[in-house]
């Protein structure tokens, strides 16, 4: 198996994690503070992999203190725009709207880096969207507050993606994504200072669940396996496994919470798999060899 289809395996397991984890979210945050609750989330992440990589610290530079500014700001935006806003909207909503990032990323990438974007690669971000669509809109689409903030995490994740991206050819780049969720912790820990409403033990059900599976697999797991994998895999099909994230999401509630499968549910994940096949295809190639 080539590598790049090895991460892009290992990407979709993480998508896994993060479509399960919304549910945790909303839950363990409650009508607490959200900073708390990823303050924890974050510094556990960053504390797992500091362990794994051990070894690989020692190579932590000045260079390696930029990198993981520059890719944390924006991942630490999205990340809190998005929890603050699953206070205020649904699972659903939150799962699509963040999808959006999906179609942002190649355009931000056309605006900002005046970089040519295949057309294949438009047409397989339509439908991984329709698809996504399909599954998780049941009543329509309405925006609210909530709504609001996480179509501004949408463009934090996007620049995210995007900077990791600009940054993927470094030799090692275990120490800068290790500083990068360190970075994130504290700036979660500052704003969690400030706000009337933290609470550093709290007794809401399902906080230390959530706060354990969002860190581990959710965080440590999928942070780690993005920024090797964006060395074989460009922005746009990353972030096409993005898409993923509600189908597992669907999946778990019709098995753990005994939701119905329905129609919605199998053609929109039809739609997306076929995107991903089509952004993965080199049809050119093909094409040459009949």
């Amino acid at each position: 198996m080539q590598k790049k289809h090895f991460y892009l395996l290992l990407l979709i397991a993480g998508t896994a994690f993060w479509g399960i984890s919304f549910t945790f979210v909303k839950v363990g945050i409650g009508v607490g503070s959200p900073f708390v609750f990823l303050f924890y989330k974050f510094l556990i992440a960053a504390l797992c992999l500091a362990i794994v990589f051990i070894r690989q610290l020692q190579f932590i530079s000045k260079k390696t203190l930029k990198i993981s500014l520059l890719i944390g700001i924006p991942l630490l935006a999205g990340t809190i725009l998005q929890t603050i806003g699953l206070q205020y909207t649904t699972v659903s909503n939150a799962a699509f709207i963040t999808g959006l990032d999906v179609l942002l990323i190649p355009i931000l990438k056309f605006l900002v880096y005046k970089k040519k974007i295949e057309n294949k690669v438009w047409i397989a971000c339509i439908m991984a969207l329709t698809g996504l669509y399909s599954i998780v809109v049941k009543d329509g689409l309405s925006l609210n507050y909530g709504d609001l903030l996480i179509v501004a995490c949408a463009f934090g994740f996007a620049f995210y993606v995007l900077q990791v991206g600009k940054y993927a050819k470094e030799q090692k780049p275990m120490p800068a994504v290790i500083l990068m969720l360190f970075l994130c912790a504290f700036g979660c820990l500052i704003f969690a200072l400030f706000d009337t409403n933290s609470n550093w033990f709290p007794e809401t059900d399902g906080f230390w669940t959530g706060i354990f599976f969002t860190a581990i697999p959710a965080t440590a797991f999928m942070y780690a396996v993005q920024n090797v994998a964006q060395r074989y895999l460009g922005e746009e099909k990353v972030a096409l496994t993005y898409l993923f994230e509600p189908v597992f999401a669907t999946i778990a509630g019709v098995f753990i919470l005994g939701e119905n499968f329905t129609s919605q549910i199998l053609i929109g994940g039809m739609l997306i798999i076929s995107a991903m096949f089509i952004s993965e295809v080199n049809f050119k190639k093909k094409s040459v060899k009949n």
